[in-house]
């Protein structure tokens, strides 16, 4: 498989020899503004950089050694004080290796972490043409390189789309379990008491405790010992609607409600007890529309609002409920 830098060869020896120059203990305050204007002149500049560190962490082991990469870097470095000589040929490394070595496709690669915030939603575009889309506090670690595509699921809902490559299987790691694209669009979100799977098109294969395969329309559950649960209630539509800024109940308990519409906001909603918690509500409510949802709520059940402070609501029985 044929590789390129992200990179353009000017933009890789900046990002290094800023390196060194921030590493160095004759850095001054004027070179440290200088810097950070370089870093904020474009994303390419801080990516550039954020992976040349990561590769220079990576490198740390081999600075000192003697070995034919090192020796040819040094021919173009000349003498230096040790302390830059080592710097320099790790400097030189990078740049004689070259940074598709370091790239998503390259033969190492270096892991990407992606996150979106709390009401936000976030669609990245992978090396490899497959996209990931991050619901509402959401985090994934993204490690693709010559042999493998790797994702770990940190927290939160992931709808992914994966572009076929038969070399390199995509793999999502996902609490107890793992889940394998056999070319597919499938969605995987990590909840307090278990892992759901959701297939929209194409086959997935999810290990845990057992194996299984999901074609489209498919999904199911794993909790933390890995053991294989039944979703009740839920389709594929249903579960994928965030994507399109909804949220999709059928007979759901309203405390479950109110759990999944809390993930989009900062106020927090709690219920005045237990048993408001049991009542199911069935609806499609706007995931940013947090007053339009609690009005709705309160239409079809017996539920007040209560706003007890400025990011706080309790929902309390109706009035007309002990008539």
């Amino acid at each position: 498989m044929k590789t390129t830098s992200p990179f353009s060869e000017l933009l890789q020896t900046q990002a290094v020899d800023w390196l060194l120059r921030i590493r160095s203990e004759n850095c001054t305050e004027t070179e440290r503004y200088a810097f950070n204007s370089w870093l904020e002149e474009s994303a390419s500049h801080r990516q550039a950089y954020e992976t040349v560190q990561a590769q220079w962490e990576w490198m740390e082991p081999f600075k000192a050694m003697s070995f034919p990469a090192r020796d040819a870097a040094l021919l173009y470095r000349g003498k230096s004080p040790r302390r830059l000589f080592i710097y320099s040929t790790a400097a030189s490394l990078l740049l004689v290796l070259g940074l598709a070595t370091f790239s998503p496709n390259g033969w190492l690669g270096f892991p990407q972490t992606y996150v979106a915030e709390k009401g936000d939603r976030q669609t990245i575009t992978l090396a490899d043409g497959s996209s990931i889309e991050l619901n509402t506090e959401s985090e994934v670690r993204v490690h693709f390189n010559h042999w493998r595509r790797n994702v770990e699921m940190i927290k939160g809902e992931v709808f992914f789309t994966v572009a076929h490559d038969a070399e390199r299987l995509f793999e999502v790691r996902a609490g107890s379990g793992r889940i394998r694209d056999i070319g597919t669009a499938f969605e995987v979100y990590i909840k307090p008491e278990q892992v759901i799977v959701a297939v929209q098109e194409g086959i997935v294969e999810v290990q845990a405790l057992k194996k299984r395969e999901l074609t489209a329309g498919q999904q199911l559950a794993f909790n933390d010992s890995g053991e294989f649960q039944a979703l009740q209630g839920q389709d594929v539509a249903g579960l994928t609607a965030w994507r399109q800024g909804n949220l999709v109940f059928r007979n759901r308990p309203l405390d479950d409600v109110l759990a999944e519409v809390g993930r989009y906001h900062d106020t927090r909603i709690r219920l005045q007890n237990e048993t408001l918690g049991k009542l199911l509500v069935s609806g499609t409510f706007h995931t940013a529309e947090l007053g339009d949802t609690l009005n709705a709520i309160t239409a079809i059940l017996p539920v007040s609002i209560d706003h007890v402070g400025e990011h706080e609501i309790v929902l309390k029985s109706a009035v007309s409920i002990y008539r």
